[in-house]
């Protein structure tokens, strides 16, 4: 009893340590001009978390490991999304998008799909897609980034309403975080769709990234914190 507590403290002390570490990089990714190499390393810190809290998972004998598998998968297909969609928006935003899924199906491993969520994911998609398709200030230089956009939206659509959902019907810690980071998700890539197809304002981009690696961190720690549930 006494070894798993002390690695428990121990993982819970490393995922204090690397999530300060992540902020601290990204306060320089954006001081330093968005440097590439920061945001790899930003983000493989996020994506090693969560591999580092499904080990611990998997040592610590937690109940539905299925959860914690399709959190890390998750975890990683993000930071590599992030390698990527700098290379090619498509196919970065797919693997994105794979990434979403995964979240998506970790929730519904907690509790299954209900009215709740379909309710509250069908209006947060039918406002996006009303502003991805008729907001003027949007401009796509090719028409299938429109329709990358709109998949997505739906997809992180049903991440956000699932994750309120869950908190809705079970009002606990736990539930406040995954909604947390997953309604800081969201607005990171309302933020991201602002930056590159409208342009207009130079906060966007800050405002993308300042939210997107604390989501991105919190789903990490959920993971953690599921584990220390009794």
């Amino acid at each position: 009893m006494k070894k798993n507590s002390t690695l428990s403290k121990a993982v819970f002390v490393i995922n204090v340590l690397i999530i300060a570490a992540i902020f601290v990089l990204n306060y320089f990714y954006q001081s330093n001009g968005f440097d590439f190499t920061l945001k790899c390393i930003c983000s493989g810190g996020f994506a090693l978390l969560g591999l580092i809290n499904l080990a611990y998972a998997a040592v610590s004998k937690q109940k539905n490991m299925k959860f914690f598998a399709a959190m890390a998968a998750g975890l990683v297909l993000a930071m590599l999304g992030d390698v990527i969609i700098g290379y090619s928006f498509i196919f970065g935003a797919a693997i994105f998008a794979l990434g979403h899924v995964f979240f998506v199906v970790a929730y519904c491993f907690l509790r299954k799909i209900g009215k709740t969520e379909l309710i509250i994911s069908g209006t947060v998609f039918a406002l996006a897609a009303l502003f991805l398709l008729f907001f003027p200030l949007l401009s796509f230089d090719e028409p299938i980034f429109r329709v990358v956009c709109i998949v997505y939206a739906l997809i992180i659509s049903c991440m956000l309403g699932k994750a309120v959902a869950n908190f809705v019907c079970e009002r606990t810690p736990f539930y406040a975080i995954i909604a947390l980071a997953s309604f800081l998700f969201f607005f990171s890539d309302l933020m991201l769709v602002f930056d590159w197809f409208i342009g207009l304002w130079d906060w966007t981009n800050e405002a993308c990234m300042g939210t997107y690696y604390p989501a991105l961190c919190l789903l990490a720690f959920s993971m953690n914190f599921k584990t220390r549930q009794k």
